[in-house]
């Protein structure tokens, strides 16, 4: 698979989950896909490469899941020794020369953690990512609704990170990307759909694989879509159907610089050479 994958021109495989890590084989597949010249990157919490440094071996970026500096409130959010973990991956992914990110998901209880996180973050050099966790999309549990940010809050924190990017400040993403989603009129509709085929990028020049093989444009998408999956229809089949879906527009800062660095905006290709 990782093969075909480059063949069609993949030139970066973003391992997440879930914890990838989990994965017996996690790191025999980050080496073939590093060998074959693909850009190697997992998103972790850091529990099993802190214990197994090893793991972190075969990849060039690393993005490490944390969420507050205080232990109890990460722990809470992540499990127990989440955060020793995270701190300890940290320290040995900057050790190894490995192009390291922090992303923080942001819900009620640890909102007030924002700007010391991006301090610390500062201050080892690495580039932050926070993003407010949202309900109503695949793999969000209902049940932790409570926990969710109010629209007026994620108004501010846009309006913040806004600020602070305009300072010159260690957060991942052009202004224009956090100022696409402060402008968004309900924070409580994560996308819209089209008539006929999505001009997103999405399922054009990135896509996901979930771990059953469906093939869909991306996590959060919208589409009315019933993906093809690789292992009954076949990778090109699946990449094929995937190019064309109705997910209009969403306002996921992360998504929304992805779009504007396809489509060549200035600010996104600075911010892209930014974070090297």
């Amino acid at each position: 698979m990782l093969r075909e994958l480059r063949r069609l021109g993949t030139i970066r495989i973003k391992f997440q989950g879930g914890e990838p890590t989990l994965k017996p084989d996690f790191p025999e597949i980050c080496w073939e896909a590093r060998k074959l010249g693909m850009i190697t990157s997992t998103v972790t919490n850091g529990m099993r490469t802190s214990a197994n440094p090893e793991l972190l071996d075969p990849l060039m970026e690393v993005v490490v899941s944390l969420d507050s500096l205080r232990p109890d409130i990460n722990d809470h959010m992540r499990g127990p020794g989440a955060f020793k973990g995270a701190m300890k991956t940290i320290d040995l992914s900057l050790g190894k020369g490995i192009k390291t990110y922090v992303n923080m998901a942001l819900c009620q209880i640890n909102l007030e953690d924002l700007e010391a996180l991006l301090t610390f973050c500062e201050r080892r050099g690495m580039k932050m990512n926070a993003q407010p966790i949202k309900f109503g999309v695949v793999y969000y549990d209902d049940e932790a609704r409570p926990f969710a940010l109010t629209p007026s809050q994620i108004r501010e924190f846009h309006l913040q990170m806004i600020e602070w990017k305009k300072r010159g400040r260690g957060i991942m993403f052009s202004a224009s990307s956090f100022q696409k989603a402060l402008d968004w009129p309900d924070l409580t509709q994560n996308n819209i759909r089209c008539r006929g085929d999505s001009d997103c990028m999405a399922g054009k020049f990135y896509f996901h694989i979930d771990p059953n093989g469906d093939v869909i444009p991306c996590i959060p998408h919208g589409a009315d879509l019933a993906p093809k999956n690789i292992l009954k229809d076949g990778l090109y089949e699946a990449l094929r159907q995937v190019r064309y879906h109705n997910c209009g527009d969403c306002w996921s800062p992360y998504l929304n610089e992805r779009k504007a660095l396809f489509r060549l905006r200035p600010e996104a290709i600075i911010e892209f050479f930014k974070r090297g």
